[in-house]
């Protein structure tokens, strides 16, 4: 059975695995000196232990220093993952094996520094269905340990077809050049519910040594101190939410003990971060988390490099022809009149939707950007002329990406990518370069797009620092990075009442609106929305909201109240 198909069958059928009484809260033993799991002998041996809490993954408050020096390679070899899920379905190919791959790592000062942060491909290796990205861990030694030094990183694998990661942390001991296993839990995850994709993976994972290869040891330090210091000031939510009432939204359990992966309100130039969870305790790097936020892409990267160029190469690139730029629509008479603006605003006039044949089969199983296109050109009409109606399909969103590379390539030659302007004029200003999508399969990289609809693996920081430059209307620190008119037209900050929905919804430049009765006035709140319930709210008072989730709770008024009690939109526009 093909992907595609399990999926759509899935959907069909409402939330396989998802009814039932809410799992008690994890009571698990922790971490304590001396430690029961996880040991010296149990990390050389070949049996993996159980799902354990989170703490035993990570460098205890009783560490006794910061460990031997590490510099070179873990070579981690394809190890079969225990998995508590699926059911129902059948596991899709390589979705139970652990990649084979090798991770440089360089310690300092008690961290694990990683020599490559982005995203590692590791599909020449082994045949699995996961890439990984690797953030910074920690390095420490223990009493009981002899010789050894112990390590533990974040570690989250990627879904290379869809939007699906999984937050997993990895442990080794090492010492004279030479390391044992590692053992990876990965107990949280922005996933498909609905596809039987919630729940836990882990394996003891064969690993030998690796010597590094030559690099700039110091140039890597500074990078992570860099990293760190851009990092959005943070304190815990509750010196915000003194009385719980944001937290205890985060804390419900719906299908799973940990149905939210993280909940945080941007106010008053701060951060203000509820603890991460896992199914297995907090995780215990919840700044490298990443989250699969799937249409949030659609306003966190589509949005905003539309409102780049926009600035970049004046307005009128809203009202650019798509069958101007894209070759495989040109002669196709649906797309004649469907500008850039109708892409992104879900009005192309054209046949889409969310269904397995109108989305999985011919974008997300197309081997090339190419054979995308050419399957999207196959679609055919609607009898809605273009920017008249409201029809929400994620292929519009890749057409739109297919057509800003054809532009940007006209305009600044050939094999400029547009994502790389971004990135560099947009993202590396603001501290967010780490920000990583998933692009369109092919054998050479170079033409490689994203598919801007979904894809984005995120951490907090990257999405928080991308939505407080939206909320100001494109500027960072005196700069205009993005089109200011635009950004305005998306957060309602104009006479524009954007696309009709239904009666409670609108839809301007990406983002949805909502006007919500908060008991003391009527506030109309600009979000973005993603499968599962992944949700970024920007608020008329400057408050911006975030809960990356997969468990589908999309009733956000308690929410959105439940902060207006906290710092009020009235008055504000």
């Amino acid at each position: 059975m093909t992907k595609a198909l399990t999926l759509s069958v899935a959907v069909a059928a409402g939330c396989l695995g998802c009814t039932g009484p809410v799992p008690a809260p994890w009571e698990g033993p922790t971490l304590s000196e001396p430690r029961t799991q996880l040991t010296v002998e149990q990390l050389l041996g070949d049996e993996a232990p159980p799902l354990l809490d989170m703490s035993f993954l990570a460098r205890p408050d009783w560490a006794v220093g910061d460990g031997a020096p590490f510099v070179g390679g873990l070579r981690l070899r394809a190890t079969t993952l225990a998995m508590s899920f699926p059911e129902a379905r059948e596991l899709y190919p390589g979705e139970d094996l652990f990649p084979a791959v090798t991770l440089e790592f360089l310690s300092h000062e008690g961290r694990l520094l990683p020599k490559e942060r982005g995203l590692v491909v590791t599909d020449r290796e082994s045949d699995t269905l996961w890439d990984v990205i690797v953030g910074t861990g920690a390095t420490w030694q223990e009493r009981d340990d002899e010789d050894w030094s112990r390590a533990s990183f974040p570690l989250s694998l990627v879904d290379r077809y869809f939007n699906q990661v999984r937050n997993c942390v990895a442990t080794f001991v090492y010492g004279d050049d030479r390391v044992s296993n590692a053992f990876v839990q990965c107990s949280q995850e922005t996933a498909d519910a609905a596809d039987e994709q919630l729940g836990d993976l882990y394996a003891l994972v064969s690993a030998e040594f690796a010597p590094a290869k030559p690099f700039d040891q110091e140039a890597l330090i500074e990078e992570d101190a860099r990293a760190e210091q851009s990092r959005l000031p943070t304190r815990p939510l509750a010196d915000w939410d003194a009385e719980q009432e944001i937290a205890s939204y985060f804390d419900k359990a719906l299908i799973t003990r940990a149905s939210t992966s993280v909940g945080a309100v941007y106010a008053d130039g701060i951060l203000h971060v509820h603890p991460p969870k896992t199914r297995h305790g907090p995780h215990p790097y919840p700044s490298a988390m990443r989250h699969g936020v799937y249409s949030v892409t659609k306003s966190l990267a589509g949005a905003l490099s539309l409102f780049y160029f926009a600035q970049r190469y004046g307005e009128d690139l809203f009202e650019a022809r798509i069958a101007d730029h894209v070759p495989a629509l040109a002669d196709r008479p649906e797309w004649q009149g469907v500008t850039f603006s109708h892409a992104l605003n879900m009005a192309t006039g054209t046949r889409g939707g969310e269904e397995a044949e109108l989305l999985y089969e011919p974008l997300v199983l197309a081997d090339s950007a190419e054979q995308a296109i050419e399957n999207i050109a196959a679609f055919g009409d609607t009898s809605d002329a273009p920017g008249q109606a409201f029809r929400y399909a994620t292929t519009n969103t890749f057409v739109l990406s297919y057509a800003l590379q054809h532009l940007v390539e006209e305009r600044e030659g050939d094999g400029v990518r547009y994502w790389d302007l971004v990135r560099a004029d947009v993202l590396v200003p603001i501290g967010a370069d780490g920000l990583d999508l998933l692009q369109t399969r092919g054998e050479d990289p170079l033409i490689r797009i994203p598919y801007l609809g979904f894809g984005a693996r995120t951490t907090l920081d990257q999405a928080a620092k991308i939505a407080l430059l939206i909320a100001n209307e494109g500027e960072f620190e005196g700069e205009q990075l993005l089109h200011r008119g635009r950004v305005r037209e998306a957060l309602g900050r104009t006479g524009w009442e954007g696309l009709r929905v239904n009666d409670e919804l609108r839809y301007r430049h990406s983002f949805w609106s909502k006007s919500v009765l908060t008991g003391t006035c009527t506030a109309e709140v600009s979000y973005m929305e993603g499968h599962g319930a992944n949700h970024i709210l920007v608020m008329p008072s400057g408050t911006i909201v975030f809960r990356f989730m997969d468990e589908n709770d999309h009733d956000l008024v308690p929410l959105i109240r439940a902060v207006e009690r906290r710092q009020s939109s009235c008055g504000q526009r």
